[in-house]
């Protein structure tokens, strides 16, 4: 079960040094390439579940993509809720490659986007930088229950900036919505 919750609006250099001295984890910096599959009749987005294909290229490794279906279970302690059913496949060529699967299957192409994304861990937790083109970053944070992510959101004295449980969608919707979150990319 993958528990959520997004904190706009902060630094990343200051978030990092706070991260560091608390002796965070580094797990990984990327460059994600971002894309989204639903049915014609948009079965899945009206569940609230997302199919999504993600390419991660890092600075002198090869990269790797991952396939995640997330079934959503809602919003409860200001966090969402999703169960994770995900397959990672290493190799250049299992983006594409996987992308013309989903499309040989009948599903179509709804949304693709980049994103650079930070990932540092303390114990159970994971915090996730993620920097999109003309807005400012944020970082999401995993644990194992709201009571957790509101600990931690405590311990690294984020409690002034706002918080949400949206998606990015929702995010940029309802804060950027001059911004259109399809086909946003680093220049």
């Amino acid at each position: 079960m993958e528990i959520e919750r997004k904190i706009l609006g902060i630094n990343k250099e200051e978030f990092v040094l706070r991260l560091r001295k608390l002796k965070a984890k580094k797990v990984f910096e990327a460059l994600v390439r971002v894309k989204y599959f639903d049915f014609e009749d948009g079965s899945i987005r009206a569940k609230k579940d997302l199919l999504r294909l993600r390419e991660f290229v890092q600075k002198g490794k090869e990269p790797y993509t991952e396939l995640v279906y997330k079934i959503y279970k809602g919003v409860k302690g200001g966090c969402k809720y999703f169960e994770e059913l995900e397959s990672r496949f290493d190799g250049k060529k299992h983006f594409k490659t996987l992308s013309d699967f989903l499309l040989g299957l009948g599903l179509k192409h709804t949304l693709s986007y980049e994103k650079k994304r930070t990932l540092y861990t303390l114990g159970k937790m994971h915090f996730e930088i993620d920097e999109h083109p003309k807005m400012p970053a944020f970082v999401e944070i995993e644990g194992s229950s709201p009571k957790e992510i509101n600990k931690a959101v405590k311990l690294l004295g984020l409690q002034e900036y706002e918080q949400t449980a949206d998606s990015i969608s929702e995010l940029i919707k309802r804060k950027y919505p001059h911004l259109s979150l399809n086909g946003l990319k680093f220049r």
